[in-house]
């Protein structure tokens, strides 16, 4: 057995070391992308899968819904609970339904810490007919004047990220990610035409 721990491992722990800081630089999402989410969704019932401080869920409360938060950290929970939020400590892929069915499942920037199949699997139980799974990240690109500024300070503090920043553009970057979770949804059957949505805003 290996003492090293997984760097992947260790990068999603992190958020929860100071989920104050987290919640306050965590990009937000484009409300036309939260609009659409909840207009082409038969109900108003979400739950937000990662939910972490709850930055995606306070946004569709906002915008009308009923919001349920799954999150592994305890941490990041407190948070959003304290800002909030309804909240159950779990991961997805073991957390237990009780019963409920959803009209959308949500992710914000959180998918690909969840396993592709069992995860799909899971949507489909608690989705009611006709509700959406929506899995979306924010593929950011910094200004062409700080792109190597940035990709400089990631190689230093987070040598072994998945993300090369400096090597690929954000969305090229994010596509892998993309392609695992429709190759996923695909292998559990179930939902119809899978869409891949695109929203241009900016973040400062």
């Amino acid at each position: 057995m290996s003492g090293k721990a997984d760097p992947c491992q260790q990068w999603a722990q992190s958020f929860g070391s100071d989920p104050e800081r987290y919640d306050r630089a965590r990009p937000r999402y484009p409300e036309a992308m939260v609009e659409r989410i909840v207009d082409s969704s038969p109900g108003h019932y979400v739950l937000d899968v990662g939910c972490g401080t709850g930055i995606a869920a306070r946004q569709f409360r906002a915008a009308g819904c009923r919001v349920l938060g799954i999150e592994p950290d305890a941490r990041m929970a407190d948070l959003a609970r304290r800002r909030g939020g309804e909240v159950e400590v779990a991961t997805f892929e073991a957390w237990d339904p009780a019963g409920r069915e959803f009209d959308a499942i949500v992710a914000g920037q959180a998918w690909h810490w969840i396993d592709a199949v069992s995860g799909a699997a899971k949507a489909a139980e608690v989705l009611r007919p006709g509700g959406r799974l929506a899995a979306f990240w924010n593929a950011g690109q910094p200004p062409p004047e700080l792109a190597g500024a940035f990709a400089a300070v990631y190689r230093r503090v987070m040598p072994h990220s998945p993300f090369d920043l400096g090597a690929m553009p954000a969305l090229d970057g994010y596509s892998v990610l993309f392609t695992r979770a429709a190759d996923g949804i695909r292998e559990v059957g179930g939902f119809g035409d899978l869409e891949q949505w695109r929203f241009e805003w900016e973040w400062s």
